[in-house]
C-alpha cells in the first residue's frame, strides 16, 4: 500500500532525482532541458533552480558528506559541482564527451567519479579539475551508472552489458557481472551492501553478489493485471527494466519497467 504525499509538475522529463541525506525535506531533480530543481519535499514548493548546462542532464547526487555540496552530469560533456547556497557552480569539469553517470565519495567530500560516452569512468578531485587521478578502462560502450560500494572500491554499468567492480587506487577491474541484457537503455543501478541489482532488456530485473560475477537472483515481470483483476497490456520485445532501488540495509528492492510497472521484491 502506498499514500500520495504531496505531489508537483516538472517543467520537463525528470531524469534523476537525489534526497539530500542530512536534511530530508531537500529534494532535487535533473530534467532533460539541462535545468536542475531543488524542492521542498515537505510542500512540494521549488526553492532554487540551477540553469547553467546547455543539454540534457542525466545524473545529479548529493554529497553524503557535506550536505551542501551537490554534482550533475550533462550531454554538454560537463561535470558541475554546485552549492545550494551559491547561484552558481562552484567547480565545472570539462569532459571530451557526454557524461551520463556522477557520483561524489561516500567518505571524501572533494572526490567524484563519473562516466559517459568515452566509455570511461574518472575518478578525480574537483579543486582539480584537469587531471584524473584514476582513469578506468575496460567498458566497450557509453558508461550509464556509478555507484560506490566501498571507500576503495566502485560499481560501473555500461551498455556493453557488463557491470565492472573496480578497484579505483590500483586502477584495475576486479569483477565482471554478466547475465543481464543491456544494449541501448538505462536499466538501473543499485546498492545495497555486497549486493548490486540492475535492471534488463528481457523485462527481468537482476541481483549480483559482490564476490560473484553471474547473477545469484532474478524476477521477470509477468503480464499486468487491470484495476478489476482481468490481464492488462501484454508484453511486448521492446520492454525493459528500468530503474532499480534497493531499500537501505533492507532485503526488499523496489523495480519499475518500461511499461510503468512497479514491483516491490524482498529478497529471501
Amino acid at each position: 500500500m502506498c499514500w500520495e504525499c504531496n505531489m508537483w509538475f516538472a517543467m520537463h522529463v525528470v531524469r534523476s532525482l537525489s534526497w539530500n541525506s542530512y536534511h530530508s525535506a531537500d529534494l532535487l531533480t535533473a530534467d532533460y532541458d539541462g535545468s536542475l530543481s531543488l524542492y521542498d519535499a515537505a510542500t512540494g514548493q521549488r526553492i532554487k533552480m540551477f540553469q547553467e548546462h546547455e543539454k540534457r542532464c542525466w545524473s545529479v547526487h548529493w554529497s553524503p558528506v557535506n550536505p551542501n555540496l551537490f554534482v550533475s552530469a550533462s550531454d554538454d560533456c560537463r561535470v558541475k559541482v554546485w552549492s545550494k547556497n551559491s547561484p552558481g557552480a562552484i567547480a565545472t569539469l570539462n569532459c571530451q564527451a557526454n557524461v551520463c553517470a556522477c557520483r561524489f565519495h561516500p567518505r571524501y567530500a572533494n572526490v567524484l567519479a563519473h562516466g559517459g560516452a568515452d566509455h570511461l569512468v574518472h575518478v578525480m578531485d574537483f579543486r582539480n579539475s584537469k587531471e584524473s587521478y584514476s582513469m578506468l578502462k575496460g567498458h566497450k560502450k557509453t558508461v550509464s551508472y556509478l555507484e560506490f560500494i566501498s571507500n576503495e572500491e566502485l560499481v560501473s554499468a555500461s551498455t556493453d552489458n557488463d557491470l565492472r567492480l573496480w578497484e579505483y587506487n590500483e586502477q584495475k577491474t576486479v569483477q565482471i557481472y554478466r547475465g543481464h541484457i543491456n544494449e541501448k537503455n538505462f536499466v538501473g543501478l543499485s546498492i545495497n551492501q555486497d549486493y548490486i541489482a540492475c535492471g534488463s532488456e528481457n523485462n527481468q530485473c537482476f541481483v549480483y553478489e559482490k564476490s560473484f560475477g553471474k547473477p545469484v537472483l532474478s524476477y521477470k515481470f509477468d503480464i499486468p493485471c487491470s484495476i478489476l483483476g482481468r490481464p492488462g497490456d501484454l508484453p511486448s520485445e521492446t520492454d525493459f527494466v528500468s530503474s532499480v532501488a534497493w531499500r537501505k540495509g533492507s532485503p526488499v528492492l523496489l523495480a519499475a519497467n518500461s511499461q510503468g510497472h512497479i514491483k516491490i521484491l524482498e529478497m529471501m
